[in-house]
C-alpha cells in the first residue's frame, strides 16, 4: 500500500501500521470477506474488506485506539468490526483508493503527521483528501500493495 506523495505502507516491528520514508519495503496484504460483514448493509457489503497480513494470515490489520496494527484474529464483534473497511474507488482523487471505517463511518484511514496510520474524521481540507488517498502498486488477484 502507498501514500499519495509514493511513501510505503509497512508493519512496524511491534505490529504498528506506518509509512516509510520511501517507496522500497511495501507492506503486502491480503484483501479477504469482511470480517463484520454481517452488520454491513447489503449495498455496502461488496465494497467490505478486511486485510490480512500475507506474510501470517491469521492477523489482520485493525484499528485500536484509532491507529493501525496487524493483530491476531478473535473473534469479539469489535474486533471484527474494527478490522473492517469500506473500499472506496476514486473518492478524493481519480485513480486512489480511500478505506472508510465500518464502526466509524465517517472516519477513513490515513496518516498522521509521524507517519503512523489510523482514522480521523474526514474534514473535506485538501490536506486530508491527499493524504487518505492510496494507490495501489503490484496487485495481482486478492493481494495488494497500497502506497500512500
Amino acid at each position: 500500500m502507498y501514500g499519495n506523495a509514493g511513501q510505503a505502507v509497512q508493519v512496524s516491528s511491534s505490529d504498528e501500521v506506518v509509512l516509510s520514508a520511501d517507496v522500497r519495503g511495501a507492506a503486502t496484504f491480503q484483501l479477504v470477506t469482511c470480517l463484520a460483514s454481517s452488520t454491513v448493509s447489503a449495498e455496502l457489503r461488496p465494497r467490505c474488506v478486511s486485510l490480512a497480513d500475507a506474510t501470517r494470515t491469521d492477523r489482520y490489520v485493525r484499528h485500536r485506539g484509532h491507529y493501525l496494527h496487524v493483530d491476531a484474529q478473535n473473534e469479539t464483534p469489535l474486533f471484527k468490526a474494527d478490522s473492517s473497511f469500506i473500499l472506496h474507488k476514486d473518492t478524493f482523487y481519480q485513480g486512489t483508493y480511500a478505506l472508510q471505517s465500518v464502526n466509524y463511518p465517517d472516519h477513513y484511514i490515513k496518516p498522521d503527521a509521524n507517519g503512523h496510520l489510523r482514522i480521523t474524521q474526514q474534514d473535506n481540507s485538501a490536506d486530508y483528501n491527499d493524504t487518505a488517498s492510496f494507490r495501489i502498486h503490484d496487485s495481482s488477484g486478492i493481494y495488494l500493495r497500497f502506497v500512500c
